[in-house]
């Protein structure tokens, strides 16, 4: 039997994590802007493939013996780190080049390196181990009476996984209406230098936490 009772409590708890900048905010958000709604919404599904599978080893329970496994776990944040530092790299890059005529990108998308935009959503998310932490931590405070608990526990991912979707389909689609009502070369480099600074500070804060 489920226990229904914790639903109000848990998305209200779930709002407001899923409201708060990260890194994948911040990936979806400069790939949206600079690339268009396919590329946003390929990231976006990427993003969320890394979400189920660590909410799925949350879940079955495997993720409870990596979390206990300190190399596993350093070694993801490593290579979270060393990600976010190459994101940071590529926004620099696109800040410093040279001002080139403006174009907002179209509703369907600009031309991108197929599967590009999905594999940087998902290295993003599956290289980050503080979902699977967060869930490990999060999660169990919403049991409750629950006699099926990875019954409640798949319930209450599907929310959070449902809810993440929408505020990242609003991500994508506000950073693509912003491209196209700002169009100029200063907004877009203002843009690749807010994403360079978010990426270089989660670089950094992972890097700090080793």
């Amino acid at each position: 039997m489920l226990d229904f009772t914790q639903l109000l409590p848990f998305s209200i708890a779930s709002l407001i994590l899923i409201l708060s900048p990260g890194a994948d905010s911040f990936v979806l958000l400069r790939i949206s802007h600079s690339q268009g709604i396919k590329a946003g919404m390929s990231a976006l599904w990427g993003i969320n493939l890394g979400n189920t599978a660590q909410a799925l080893l949350m879940i079955s329970g495997i993720g409870l013996v990596v979390s206990k496994i300190d190399a596993a776990i350093f070694v993801l944040k490593i290579l979270g780190g060393l990600y976010m530092a190459y994101l940071a790299v590529m926004a620099t890059r696109a800040a410093l080049r040279p001002a080139a005529p403006a174009a907002a990108p179209s509703a369907e998308g600009a031309r991108i390196k197929s599967g590009s935009p999905f594999m940087q959503g998902l290295i993003s998310n599956i290289t980050n181990p503080k979902p699977l932490l967060f869930y490990l931590a999060f999660f169990p405070l919403f049991i409750g009476s629950a006699d099926n608990v990875p019954l409640q526990l798949s319930m209450l991912s599907a929310i959070f996984v449902g809810m993440a979707l929408i505020w990242q389909t609003v991500i994508v689609y506000g950073a693509v209406k912003l491209s196209e009502t700002m169009k100029s070369a200063r907004f877009n480099r203002i843009m690749d230098v807010v994403c360079a600074i978010a990426f270089t500070a989660i670089s950094v804060l992972i890097f700090s936490e080793l």
